[in-house]
């Protein structure tokens, strides 16, 4: 492919701009939202600060477009946005640029993660496309942050479609054994596209001035380096960087010596960073790539593999025999002790796992992970931990469930989670979105199996989870949804409770037959009340008839709401007895629950004897 060439690039070293999301997020009123948004909210903000990096030195304005696809816009309802924020943000660049700067468009990544799986090539660069033909009238397209080679990839041939010259920028790789390789991918998938190019952004100076060093000893290309400024802390609230400017301006005269052709800053760099580095830059030639050796990490030694120990949980999800899985739940109002104790009784009835919520209906209860080990421990019955996504960022996960195994957890139910709203803290949790889903979850899982983290870092003693995933009411978006989930690596299902032998053998025939161990779900209701709960729809998936709620109210009296609650379940764990192959016990509200779970594990290990 034809490179399109930038009239100068790689002549004099140019000064390019300083950082602008970490800028305008300062005081941003809608926390959370993507800055780009401002380009049509407060474009009075985006300009001044535009005008500030020219004023400051910048000889290269990137626009405020880097989030403004249509994926990340639709998380806060506004993807019909996405050309107006990315005309707007070249419209107001240019405005600030005048004569005295160029215009570069920036265009990050979509930060897809484990959702790349879900995306064919064409369809990223599709929406690759819609971004950047909205940015053709600026000078050159800015591809930053790039660490994926397929995303890349289909970045790159939107770019290209455009006409403009391309700068394409690698983000921060990791210091593992596969960071030159991934480099090395990234680079020759850049010079293949033709573009004029390449450099990095957003590392550590310390690292950038490394990377910089082997990119110029690996390509031809004119080289541009956008260092942040450093590792940011909290001080009362407010986010400060360790560079200041005066740090910053002894970077650049660093990466100047290697024959850098473009220098900026990127996150929590400011016009003052940029000021303080473009009398030390402006006019000065491109020197000579300098030829330093940069030692790439050895190549890993080859380990011997080791004989995978059994994991007692898959064992049993593969066994013939009829289960019963019980959940347990983590009670903040019961001790850790308690709880071990008022289980007892429902382990000698014969359970043959239990399994422990994480945070249901956004409520907060005791750790997950920790109750599970407790009970398995003290008890001897294998526990699963539910692990939701919702509450948790990527270094939590990626932290506890390392952590799960390492206190002898053998199995794990994915779940995306109950966001935060809907429970007593809503006012003041936030959902985490690093990952978005329970198929996201499990791909993690199966890639901590290979002993790897997301990024490819490698760890030692990879958890083996038997990983689990739950289904709703069986709707056709629910069966194919559920099918991505096996997909990922689920290797059983729970199901959300059912509450007729209908619903039951609805699920079956269809969850049944996909090849992973089915577990239905079976909560007895205790009261009208509690049925009527259930059957308002309030949660999703749950579905009760008219007819148990009916049931319910025949009786005034508690105890015999009770007593018909208890009659019902047991008549329904007769039927799944004889026709599933286990079942997905949750145990029933009330004071009596843990007696009344027991009394229904013994009524079904009678039927299954």
């Amino acid at each position: 492919m034809t490179s399109t060439k930038i009239p100068g690039l790689g002549t004099d070293i140019l000064v390019g701009s300083g950082a602008v999301g970490t800028v305008l997020r300062r005081g941003q009123e809608q926390a959370g939202e993507p800055v780009e948004l401002l380009n049509l909210r407060r474009p009075e903000a985006v300009l001044a600060l535009h005008k500030a990096y020219r004023e400051a030195g910048s000889r290269i304005l990137v626009t405020n477009t880097f989030a403004a696809n249509p994926l990340i816009l639709a998380e806060c309802g506004a993807a019909s946005l996405c050309r107006e924020i990315n005309e707007a943000g070249v419209v107001l660049a240019r405005q600030a640029a005048g004569d005295a700067c160029r215009v570069w468009a920036s265009v990050g990544p979509l930060s897809l993660g484990f959702r790349h799986e879900d995306y064919a090539g064409e369809q990223l660069e599709k929406i690759y496309a819609g971004q950047c033909d909205a940015l053709a009238k600026a000078d050159a397209i800015v591809l930053e942050t790039f660490v994926d080679p397929r995303e890349a990839r289909e970045a790159l041939k939107a770019a290209a479609a455009t006409g403009l010259p391309i700068i394409f920028q690698v983000g921060h790789t990791g210091r593992g054994r596969n960071r030159w390789t991934t480099i090395d991918v990234l680079l020759a998938e850049a010079e293949a596209a033709g573009t004029a190019a390449v450099g990095a952004n957003c590392q550590h100076p310390d690292d950038i001035v490394d990377v910089a060093a082997y990119l110029l000893s690996r390509t031809r290309l004119p080289v541009t380096a956008s260092a942040n400024a450093g590792n940011p802390s909290i001080e009362r609230g407010l986010v400060r960087y360790e560079f200041t400017p005066e740090n910053f301006a002894g970077i650049a005269g660093r990466l100047a010596a290697l024959g850098v052709s473009v220098i900026g800053g990127c996150c929590g760099t400011t016009p003052d960073h940029i000021r303080a580095i473009a009398p030390l830059l402006a006019g000065r030639p491109v020197g000579p790539s300098a030829r330093i050796e940069v030692r790439t990490a050895a190549a890993a030694e080859t380990r011997p593999e080791r004989l995978a120990a059994l994991n007692p949980i898959r064992e049993l999800i593969r066994a013939e025999q009829f289960l019963i899985s019980v959940e347990i739940r983590a009670d903040r109002n019961s001790s850790l002790e308690a709880l071990c104790r008022h289980a007892e009784e429902i382990a000698r009835a014969g359970a043959d796992l239990f399994d422990v919520p994480d945070n249901p209906g956004a409520t907060v209860g005791r750790d997950a992970t920790i109750t599970a080990a407790r009970l398995q421990n003290v008890l001897r019955v294998p526990s699963i931990c539910h692990k939701a996504v919702t509450q948790s960022n990527l270094l939590q996960l990626h932290s506890g469930l390392m952590g799960a195994w390492d206190i002898g957890l053998r199995g794990i139910l994915a779940v995306t989670g109950d966001p935060p709203s809907m429970g007593p803290l809503g006012s003041m949790a936030q959902r985490v979105t690093d990952l978005k889903s329970s198929v996201e979850l499990l791909r993690l899982i199966r890639k901590l199996r290979k002993g790897e983290l997301i990024n490819g870092d490698r760890i030692a003693d990879p958890p083996d989870f038997c990983a689990g995933a739950t289904i709703g009411w069986p709707a056709p978006a629910q069966i194919a949804w559920l099918k991505k989930k096996i997909e990922a690596g689920a290797e059983y299902i729970f199901s959300q409770p059912v509450f007729s032998a209908d619903a039951f053998r609805q699920l079956q025939d269809e969850a049944g037959p996909l090849g992973v161990r089915f577990f239905p779900g079976l909560l007895p209701l205790t009261s009208r009340r509690n049925a009527e709960f259930f059957a308002s729809g309030r949660i999703p998936g749950i579905r009760v008839p008219e007819a148990v709620v009916a049931a319910f109210a025949r009786y005034e009296s508690a105890e015999d709401q009770r007593q018909v609650g208890l009659e019902l379940a047991l008549k329904l764990a007769e039927v799944m007895a004889a026709e599933a192959r286990g079942v997905y016990l949750i145990m029933p509200f009330g004071k009596s629950s843990h007696e009344d779970t027991a009394r229904i594990v013994r009524h079904l290990r009678s039927r299954k004897r």
